[in-house]
């Protein structure tokens, strides 16, 4: 197969993946021996069964009879169906155990990827996040990965029913090689046809029911971040043909595997059930002797009850693979993704923040920022206005160190900002979005955020973020069930609590990004008096398309002209009638 020539599948898997690789070829090997002495044995006891004299005619049973001293066949009968029970109690172990090996080892790798990815995924830098759609990043972790799992679930099936059919292939060449070779014909002709036909068509279904996959996925995901909107613009029969259509490719991808996967099978056991007629017939047309048609019948028989459901699961992991194997190049990327490393190096802020002929751009010749100097110093409050699309929330995202400068550079006191102390740095940020998410928890849960939970310090948050009163009084405190984003809170308390979270760790620096915009006047002027209030000693930048929420800055920026030019403007009781800013 063509994914199976490249690099990229065996390259995802580790030495101790190819060892364990290794054992489970090797478990194969001893399982398809063991099915091919079950059909030798079973095959050896009818013979004897149905005629004692084959015991004597029998080189083995001749041998075992003698060595354990039987002086009645009867018992020797008995006690040879008695094993044949036992062999095959334990051989059903053995398959057993081989199985349970087999799906062990892939939904381990499962696990592996889908919690390495996520992993990965946490260490994007911010710049491939903000590109990345969150459907195709869902559908990385969670889908492809099982894709991945289900390919090498595959392979690991036609590689131990490939052992199997082999050792039963050599016992029947054994029995009658004229027979088995004309069985041989048939069989790789109708398994070449049967691939011909189906896999294809398979492997476009398994590529086209991924896209659909992702586009209903997708779909949802917008209906429900825009919920309101839908309810309020009434373009719900849009979304709803939109996912209907996507679902609808979906399904009939899913149906054509279906279909194809269990044609195979029903295809195989009518063919060997004609070969088993035509077996009988030749038999009794070659020796005219029907006595002869029960041992060698007997034999094809038990082969073929082995042998084809090896034949079928073979060709079902074959179209498994094709299926599933789109998936391979995605899972490979994501393996391979670009991850963020930064270093514990300390950062001290005590000074100044100086940017210096910053550049910025998401795609190459396409400069959001282009050649931006200022400097911040410790305890001020700094303003950025600009249209939207100007890049001021870009700009502040670079002083915080989420992404990295194309050109320029930001130095905190005498210490530039490099990959080795951004952790530092980070870390004495605090921020405020324009969309505030709260996660279906408590209230005292969003505010930890996964930190390190210390109950004191969230009542003093919240306390400065003057929502603690409301809590107490009206909900059940710091354990008030929010809902999931926030719903059971107005716009306003949901500020508040984001405020609450920023103000957690303490931090030196505090970004406000636009996280007034939503709000009314009233409301916005009031936390915006609480923000300053409880602030003084703090770095506030305030990201903002109205002058009102810069009004009492130190200093205000104007973010123009898509390259981001900066001008110094005056304060803002004398910039008011200067300066028009628009949304």
């Amino acid at each position: 197969m063509n994914f199976f020539k490249q690099s990229k599948f065996l390259s995802l898997l580790t030495k101790r993946d190819k060892a364990i690789l290794s054992g489970l070829m090797i478990s194969s090997l001893i399982v398809s021996t063991v099915e091919t002495l079950s059909i030798s044995i079973v095959m050896l006891f009818i013979s004897m069964a149905t005629d004692f004299g084959m015991i004597e005619k029998s080189r083995y049973g001749s041998w075992l009879y003698k060595l354990l001293g039987f002086k009645s066949p009867v018992n020797f009968i008995i006690a040879l169906g008695v094993a044949v029970i036992v062999f095959y109690a334990l051989r059903g172990i053995l398959n057993i155990a081989h199985i349970w090996a087999i799906n062990k080892f892939t939904c381990s790798k499962n696990k592996n990827f889908a919690t390495k990815f996520f992993k990965n995924y946490l260490k994007f830098e911010y710049k491939d996040y903000a590109l990345k759609n969150s459907s195709l990043i869902s559908h990385e972790i969670f889908s492809y990965t099982g894709n991945y799992s289900q390919v090498l679930l595959g392979i690991l099936t036609l590689i131990s029913e490939g052992f199997t059919i082999l050792c039963v292939y050599g016992m029947l060449f054994w029995v009658n090689w004229r027979m088995t070779m004309v069985l041989t014909c048939i069989l790789s002709l109708l398994v070449f046809v049967i691939i011909k036909t189906f896999s294809s068509r398979i492997s476009a279904a398994g590529k086209s029911g991924q896209r659909f996959n992702i586009e209903t996925s997708k779909t949802f995901s917008e209906s429900f971040w825009n919920y309101k909107i839908i309810k309020l613009v009434g373009n719900d029969d849009k979304f709803f043909k939109r996912f209907e259509a996507a679902e609808a490719g979906l399904s009939s991808a899913q149906l054509l595997n279906a279909v194809f996967q269990n044609m195979p099978r029903f295809i195989l056991e009518t063919l060997g059930f004609f070969i088993l007629v035509s077996m009988i017939l030749y038999v009794i047309f070659a020796y005219r002797s029907p006595s002869l048609v029960t041992p060698i019948v007997s034999m094809y028989a038990l082969a073929f009850y082995r042998f084809l459901p090896s034949v079928n699961k073979i060709i079902t992991s074959y179209n498994q693979i094709a299926f599933n194997k789109h998936a391979i190049e995605h899972v490979y990327n994501f393996a391979h993704h670009n991850l963020e490393h930064i270093g514990q190096n300390k950062v001290v802020f005590t000074k100044m923040i100086e940017v210096k002929n910053l550049a910025f751009g998401y795609q190459q010749h396409k400069m959001v920022l282009n050649g931006a100097s200022l400097v911040i110093n410790k305890g001020e409050r700094v303003g950025f206005v600009g249209e939207s699309g100007s890049g001021k929330s870009t700009l502040v995202d670079l002083i915080a160190g989420l992404y990295k400068p194309v050109n320029g550079y930001i130095q905190v006191d005498s210490t530039m900002l490099t990959d080795d102390n951004l952790r530092s740095w980070r870390g004495k940020i605090g921020y405020i979005p324009q969309s505030i998410y709260l996660f279906d928890g408590t209230v005292a849960d969003n505010i930890v955020f996964g930190r390190e939970y210390d109950e004191v310090k969230i009542i003093k948050a919240l306390q400065k973020a003057n929502i603690y009163d409301f809590l107490l009084k009206h909900q059940d405190g710091i354990h008030t069930k929010v809902g999931e984003s926030g719903i059971k809170f107005s716009g306003g308390q949901k500020q508040r609590i984001a405020i609450a979270r920023a103000l957690y760790s303490d931090p030196e620096i505090l970004i406000l990004d636009e996280a007034t915009s939503s709000l009314d006047n009233q409301t916005e002027e009031r936390i915006m008096d609480e923000i300053y209030s409880v602030n003084k000693d703090k770095t506030l930048l305030i990201i903002a398309h109205r002058l009102t929420t810069v009004e009492r800055c130190d200093k205000v920026y104007k973010i123009e002209n898509g390259l981001a030019m900066l001008t110094q403007l005056k304060p803002y009781e004398h910039i008011k009638s200067e300066v028009e800013i628009t949304n």
